[in-house]
């Protein structure tokens, strides 16, 4: 398995939008944590920045990743916001690809590809 510490660029269609940023990942034996940024774009809805520390685990080559916070890149808390669960796979094109859903059951498809490549 290779380490996937390291810069991500993160998209995710949902049923009512797109988000689209990066993801910060620290890679520790079956451990993962950082956080993902990026600009939350919802149908009829000014979008607006977010940054969502998660934290998670990696068996084989299935990735889990929970939201656990959410707050704009300021550090001010965003009230409310429906935290993610992601649940992908990582490829052997060197992706992580997978579903999301949140508290609202609100779903969604994601893809991270390496950005320091």
């Amino acid at each position: 398995m290779d380490n996937l510490t390291g810069k991500w660029n993160f998209t995710e269609e949902f049923e009512c939008g797109i988000d689209r940023g990066f993801a910060i990942l620290e890679h520790n034996g079956d451990k993962i944590t950082g956080y993902l940024e990026y600009e939350e774009c919802i149908e009829d809805e000014e979008p607006f920045m977010v940054r969502q520390m998660v934290e998670g685990t990696i068996h084989g080559n299935s990735v889990v990743l929970r939201g656990g916070g959410g707050v704009y890149p300021d550090g001010k808390p965003i009230p409310n916001y429906n935290l993610d669960i992601l649940e992908g796979t990582y490829t052997h094109e060197k992706k992580i690809v997978g579903h999301t859903y949140d508290s609202e059951d609100v779903c969604g498809v994601f893809v991270m590809t390496r950005a320091d490549d």
